[in-house]
């Protein structure tokens, strides 16, 4: 693993991000180009139906593929989506679901996995492919313009 701090998925302040904080997205593993994600479905994760919103089950889906891909990033590498699609296969209702992403292909900067979300009953809920582009840190970009 290129990057020792993928294991935790958090930021150097132990912090998993405000956007999954905000969601209840709990970070998994995230090893050897997997990565899962974790999430406790409450009220404010449901649309009027009364089943979890689309666009929640994206986000779950789109964190687990984050952290395979932190899992191969070298130093002062980071990856930010440029593709995602998620089909729906089944509502999510109450419990806890599971995302699942494990990483397809890499080549130079472009990275490709796929994802899965289950349900509480190992019930597949949706399953997706995605498309991460490597982006360096101002940091780096910085350093190499200095020397």
């Amino acid at each position: 693993m290129s990057n020792p701090e993928a294991i935790t998925g958090q930021d150097e302040t132990g912090q998993d991000g405000p956007f999954a904080e905000l969601l209840g997205i709990r970070p998994g593993i995230s090893a050897d180009g997997v990565g899962t994600a974790f999430m406790t479905v409450a009220d404010k994760h449901r649309q009027r139906a009364g089943v979890v919103q689309g666009g929640i089950l994206v986000a779950l889906a789109d964190y687990a593929f984050f952290r395979a891909c932190r899992s191969v990033l070298g130093e002062g590498e980071h990856a930010v989506t440029i593709e995602l699609k998620l089909n729906f296969i089944a509502p999510a209702g109450d419990g806890e679901l599971t995302a699942r992403s494990s990483i397809k292909s890499r080549g130079g900067r472009i990275i490709v996995g796929d994802m899965e979300i289950h349900g509480e009953e190992g019930q597949l809920i949706a399953t997706g492919i995605g498309t991460y582009m490597t982006v360096y840190d101002r940091h780096r970009r910085q350093a190499e313009a200095n020397t």
